[in-house]
């Protein structure tokens, strides 16, 4: 099966006027520097994380998992392991292995948008847009840095990364206390999330609708405001249907869905929709 695009999408991509949101799927296609290693996936993040653990905290955490109770079991690693180990664990999953860029990471730069915001801990992405034709446009703000609303109003295409970076490891938020604690201490950057997101279309791009990154990011934005345009989610094929109306009902996002596990189909709907983006702004240029 094929990503249908929303003909509605186009000219909301063309003209700007949509934030690209990539999650940990985006990464997925990333490989290492050896060729031997791909970013984690948040069930395999949490599962090797379980190792920082003692062993019943460890078999409670692997449970939680297999629940896919994600946010349950980041709560435990948190907060049961050691902070410089997990420090340390956090540089070793996303710094070591030197990740290139992935065929998603390339047709997002390539869609041009003014805004893109991302949960990835690693610094792939940014670091492609800063080679080649994005070198000189792109800027990029943590959640507690204090330039984002400077950026926003910049010619700079910027990226903004709401969980934080591999950069400062200790600043990164995996579970929901951690994200609730950077909402209060870092309230102008969440504040302005929130007005984006209500005043722009959003394109989620490797956020499957159980993740964490997913949930939190919505969980804090009010993006329940009435409108007739939806915002969209690229997903694999399978969501239940009870899970993709709420969706639909409470964050007004659209599920765009692909044959699960072929992720090439996204890399090639993402070249489909490239095309006709640059077809638009050549249109109405």
């Amino acid at each position: 099966m094929s990503i249908n695009w929303p003909q509605s999408l186009v000219p909301e991509i063309a003209e700007r006027r949509c934030i690209i949101v990539l999650g940990s799927g985006a990464s997925a296609g990333s490989l290492s520097s050896d060729g031997k290693t791909r970013p984690p996936n948040w069930s395999k993040l949490l599962i090797d994380a379980a190792n920082l653990l003692s062993a019943d905290d460890k078999k409670v955490v692997l449970a939680l998992v297999a629940n896919e109770k994600y946010l349950d079991a980041a709560e435990i690693v948190v907060n049961r392991s050691n902070e410089a180990d997990y420090a340390e664990f956090v540089r070793d999953v996303f710094v070591e292995p030197r990740f290139e860029h992935s065929e998603i990471h390339e047709q997002v730069l390539a869609l041009d948008a003014k805004i893109v915001v991302t949960t990835n801990y690693d610094d792939i992405y940014e670091t492609y847009c800063k080679t080649g034709k994005g070198s000189q446009g792109y800027n990029v703000c943590r959640y507690y840095e204090s330039h984002a609303l400077n950026d926003v109003r910049s010619k700079m295409r910027i990226i903004l990364k709401a969980h934080g970076c591999v950069s400062d490891p200790q600043r990164t938020v995996l579970a929901r206390t951690q994200y609730h604690r950077a909402q209060r201490e870092h309230t102008q950057f969440f504040n302005l999330l929130d007005s984006l997101f209500l005043a722009n279309t959003l394109l989620f791009i490797g956020c499957g609708l159980a993740d964490p990154d997913f949930n939190l990011l919505l969980e804090s934005t009010n993006i329940k405001c009435p409108s007739a345009h939806p915002h969209y989610a690229v997903v694999e094929n399978g969501v239940p249907l009870p899970l993709r109306q709420a969706t639909r009902t409470v964050y007004n996002v659209e599920c765009l869905e692909y044959e699960a596990g072929q992720h090439q189909e996204v890399v090639d709907a993402l070249k489909e929709l490239n095309n006709k983006v640059s077809n638009w702004r050549r249109t109405h240029s």
